[in-house]
């Protein structure tokens, strides 16, 4: 692996949802092989994959590897290629998933098997990434405990009154998901707001309710409003070490400057749209 400068820059890409006004997702320019490929931004996803195409079609499996979407489980080869760079990241003979080639919808991404290597300033005011930036940035914001599942999904706490919410840091889901069941035990934060299609990381689809999500605070950060998908998490929660009531997309955290320090297992807020909370 390359080591980037302190305060290597990466352009965030932001691709809109044309159907969802606050949805969005966070993509970079990279390549693998020598070939340039763009990928999604995914905190959510333990290993990086590229879908299938004339040049990863013709790399041989090495193995099979197994995840769940928030609809359904997949299963993709795995594969090794010659070289992956995103920025100032160079990762060479990296083993990734290949998706199969029917799969519909199937977004290139870079996962925690990269990530959870840096400390990453993620500043959605200005759609930049840095990595690994100074020390001193963040001296002035409280640090808040960063929890990873085992297979190094990212946690932070969310504030629901006087209920705390297990929440997945997920920069690779577009609209915020809210477990069906947390929005019936908490209904005095949750208003009803139609639905929506969705699209999980198999690429498969399912209709979602939505809902209005108000009276958040996240790192004693009031959070505004906002839409949410609810969505029955039983079956992903089944296949984790830590139960998810919710997955944090861009749709809530574009609300503020975040910096994830992964190696020293800790997180902070270093903008928010709203003033700190005295909680």
């Amino acid at each position: 692996m390359g080591s980037p400068k302190h305060n290597a820059l990466i352009p965030l890409i932001i691709e809109r949802d044309p159907e969802e006004a606050e949805a969005g997702e966070i993509t970079v320019q990279g390549s693998v092989g020598g070939r340039p490929y763009r990928f999604l931004l995914d905190t959510g996803a333990a290993i990086s994959r590229v879908a299938s195409d004339d040049y990863t079609a013709g790399l041989p499996s090495v193995e099979q590897h197994q995840s769940s979407g928030v609809f359904r489980p997949s299963s993709d080869d795995l594969i090794t290629v010659p070289l992956v760079q995103v920025g100032p990241i160079s990762r060479p003979n990296m083993t990734l998933a290949r998706a199969s080639d029917g799969a519909a919808e199937v977004a290139n991404l870079i996962g925690m098997d990269v990530l959870k290597d840096f400390r990453l300033q993620f500043d959605f005011a200005n759609n930049r990434l840095a990595l690994d930036p100074p020390e001193d940035v963040g001296d002035a914001v409280s640090f808040h405990e960063l929890r990873l599942d085992k297979r190094f999904h990212p946690y932070v706490d969310v504030q629901f009154g006087q209920t705390t919410a297990n929440a997945v840091w997920d920069s690779g889901t577009s609209l915020t998901v809210a477990d069906t069941d947390f929005v019936n035990r908490n209904p005095e934060f949750f208003r009803e707001a139609g639905q929506s299609m969705g699209t999980d990381s198999t690429g498969h689809e399912m209709t979602a309710p939505l809902f209005v999500m108000s009276g958040v605070l996240i790192g004693n950060f009031p959070f505004p409003a906002h839409r949410v998908a609810a969505v029955n998490l039983s079956s992903v929660n089944a296949t984790t070490d830590v139960p998810m009531d919710l997955i944090l997309g861009y749709s809530t955290l574009r609300h503020a400057d975040w910096l994830l320090d992964f190696p020293r297992l800790r997180w902070a807020l270093l903008r928010a749209g709203a003033v700190p909370s005295s909680a």
